[in-house]
């Protein structure tokens, strides 16, 4: 669990660099080779990510809903909690991700001369405002469930 938490973080981290250099990348061409390669590696790393971190969240709520069917003097809210945590978690993670694919593919159709130039930045305003949004709800739902996690634990330490 610790690991996928800690692996979390540092690929949001990551993932947020990869954001900002997409954005430097459009405005400075800081990349020397084609505009959609950065894109398309930093693509793979932010979609990764997300989906870890959600996948972290469905992982861990199979552990509690098993733990808790088997122990039955752990309380049944705890699993009712884990839900509530997914149902904040899942709707600003999955937007960031659309927005972000969105922003990639904008970003390409640009550089070909297809679209606007105004489409890149209303995309990358919202990207960026949805990717600090997801991560600060992310943030939060790791610090829930571990709670959720050590109480249901501590339960059955004293009650041994």
């Amino acid at each position: 669990m610790w690991f996928f938490m800690i692996l979390s973080y540092v690929m949001v981290v990551i993932s947020g660099i990869g954001l900002f250099l997409i954005g430097m990348n459009h405005y400075f061409n800081l990349w020397a080779q084609n505009h959609i390669t950065l894109d398309l590696l930093i693509s793979i790393i932010f979609v990764a990510t997300q989906t870890l971190v959600m996948f972290f969240f469905v992982g861990t709520g199979v552990n509690i809903r098993e733990y808790v069917e088997s122990h039955k003097e752990v309380k049944k809210d705890l699993y009712q909690q884990m839900l509530g945590l997914k149902r904040k978690l899942y709707p600003p993670t999955m937007m960031v991700t659309i927005l972000f694919m969105a922003l990639v593919i904008i970003d390409g159709i640009f550089f070909l001369g297809k679209v606007s130039e105004w489409w890149f930045h209303i995309l990358y305003i919202l990207t960026v405002y949805y990717f600090i949004k997801a991560t600060t709800i992310q943030h939060q739902s790791f610090k829930e469930s571990t709670q959720i996690v050590l109480t249901m634990t501590k339960t059955i330490q004293t009650n041994y």
